[in-house]
């Protein structure tokens, strides 16, 4: 019983020191700049695998939020909305069992959706329409291919990608128009086999890239730099579908060529 008093009091001790030094000397966050600047930190953690690091500062996070919301400003349902999504990525970076990439996934919901409630004017969920956008592609080549498999995998992707964003745009967008969305999103993940094989159904796909096409580069976008800085930086969330897509390709143009001789 001694040995277990002195082991919980360093305990205590440690966790007491550890928790300003993860919180990165933010210990007087006032307002959304501050926790936005917070949620990028975390982001870069994740990204390197410093999880326990993440989840600290994120759990310091979540709680100088609750601590100031008179200030920040917030309305029940947003309240909600930030105590889910922060829960819910401390989860995941606590979870052995969970890859890089889902974890990765859950802090760009954090950081998306931090950046909506600060941001006015042309947010941070606006960048990624490129990556919102190529399982739309990727699902009419394997349709046009016949290749069912690439079009499996580009619609799982499709609905990662939307989990990740979808906080955020429940910030900006009116409860109609993110209603389409899901409508979207759940017609293709539960009409699959019907989009592979029927051109009503394919149209329907057709219909949903268009719409989140229309969403996300509504405003022509001059920033295309800082597009592919986001893509390519997410990296864990894009790479194995990008790979996937650049070896079919190469398997493609080889056989293309192997084919030649036969025709002459």
């Amino acid at each position: 019983m001694r040995r277990f008093g002195w082991a919980l009091m360093v305990l205590c001790m440690v966790f007491g020191l550890a928790l300003p030094a993860l919180a990165s000397n933010h210990t007087e966050t006032k307002d959304w700049s501050e926790i936005n600047e917070l949620t990028s930190e975390i982001w870069e953690l994740g990204k390197i695998e410093r999880y326990e690091e993440a989840a600290g500062v994120l759990q310091f996070t979540s709680a100088n939020i609750i601590h100031i919301e008179d200030v920040l400003s917030l309305r029940p349902e947003q309240k909600r909305l930030v105590e889910y999504t922060f829960r819910d990525a401390v989860s995941s970076l606590q979870n052995p069992e969970w890859s890089k990439e889902k974890k990765l996934n859950k802090l760009t919901e954090v950081r998306l959706l931090v950046d909506a409630l600060q941001t006015d004017y042309e947010p941070l969920w606006k960048k990624t329409g490129l990556m919102m956008l190529e399982p739309f592609i990727t699902m009419e080549k394997g349709i046009s291919e016949d290749d069912s498999v690439a079009f499996h995998q580009a619609a799982n992707l499709l609905l990662e990608r939307y989990e990740t964003v979808r906080p955020a745009l429940m910030v900006d967008l009116k409860d109609e128009d993110l209603e389409k969305l899901d409508e979207h999103v759940s017609y293709v993940d539960t009409n699959r086999s019907q989009i592979l094989t029927d051109t009503a159904h394919q149209k329907q796909l057709e219909t949903a890239a268009a719409d989140f096409e229309a969403l996300f580069f509504a405003k022509k976008d001059n920033s295309e730099p800082s597009l592919f800085w986001l893509i390519f930086s997410i990296g864990g969330i894009i790479s194995s579908t990008l790979a996937y897509v650049g070896w079919r390709k190469y398997k493609g143009d080889q056989q293309g060529e192997l084919r030649v001789p036969d025709k002459r």
